[in-house]
């Protein structure tokens, strides 16, 4: 038996906040992936960490096991506390591997649940864009025509531990709603998504975060990107990362171009990468 998991990671958010006394996000799913390969040739446990572990033993208990002995190797491309869905990607494959090996496909859904009770969970595995609430891994609503947007990404520094930062978040911010502007951009979503609705949705919920997890020099970074084309400028809510949103017909060249002369001017921004914006969800292949 060889079973490959594949779960892919996020740039930041494209919105996050509060609705009807709730908490939710709108994914933001780039192809930087976390990798889950589960085996019956060993037992060993290769790449994991506290979470992948609590992620596994959630899976087998919920499926009915008492231990799992199989051998899974978890990887990623994705940096850890910088907002690009990590601990998330990790957490998701880990649970699909371990329901695979015992013959289950799960569903979204499913998975929702069990790595929301690990950790606040990112929906990057939720197929399309995914409005979601990350504290029950539930679902609001998807949006599968996901335009391809180019989004050159930046970190603006240092680390941001996700469960802390919920913990005094929920805190300090629970239950302020966001602003009946971006909830109606967001709602606006159900005619149609496009990529400057996307970014207009993405600059308003940036601005509304500053006053949580402020991003050095935003309004100057977004001015400087619009004049160069970009729709707009995303953020990781509770991470370092931000992204420069731009058409999916532009020029790849042109984007990337355009991104060093981003980082020229805030040399504090370290560039990561130019991809897309993708459909979440995640793939399972038997070998």
């Amino acid at each position: 038996m060889l079973i490959e998991v594949m779960v892919p990671g996020s740039c930041g958010e494209i919105a996050q906040g509060w609705r009807n006394g709730q908490p939710y996000m709108i994914t933001c799913p780039v192809g930087f992936y976390s990798r889950a390969v589960v085996t019956d040739r060993t037992s060993v446990k290769s790449g994991f960490g506290t979470k992948a572990r609590a992620a596994l033993k959630t899976t087998y208990t919920y499926l009915g096991e008492t231990h799992f002995p199989y051998g899974v190797t978890l990887e990623s491309q994705l940096p850890t506390g910088k907002g690009m869905a990590a601990s998330s990607a990790d957490v998701a494959a880990v649970i699909v591997a371990a329901g695979a090996a015992y013959g289950e496909r799960l569903l979204p859904e499913e998975v929702g649940e069990l790595a929301a009770g690990i950790e606040p969970t990112d929906g990057i595995f939720y197929p399309g864009i995914a409005d979601m609430n990350y504290m029950t891994g539930d679902l609001n609503k998807s949006y599968e025509d996901v335009p391809k947007m180019i989004i050159s990404m930046f970190d603006t520094g240092g680390k941001i531990n996700t469960v802390e930062f919920h913990s005094s978040y929920d805190e300090n911010h629970a239950m302020k709603e966001s602003s009946p502007e971006l909830l109606n951009a967001i709602d606006d979503l159900d005619n149609g998504v496009t990529p400057e609705k996307l970014a207009k949705i993405a600059v308003l919920s940036a601005r509304e975060n500053q006053s949580v997890l402020e991003k050095p020099h935003y309004e100057g970074i977004l001015e400087y990107a619009q004049s160069l084309g970009a729709l707009g400028v995303n953020v990781a809510h509770s991470g370092t990362m931000i992204g420069i949103m731009w058409r999916p017909d532009d020029s790849m060249k042109n984007v990337v171009e355009a991104a060093k002369k981003i980082g020229e001017k805030f040399p504090f921004l370290e560039y990561f990468e130019t991809d897309r914006l993708i459909s979440g969800g995640f793939t399972v292949r038997r070998y």
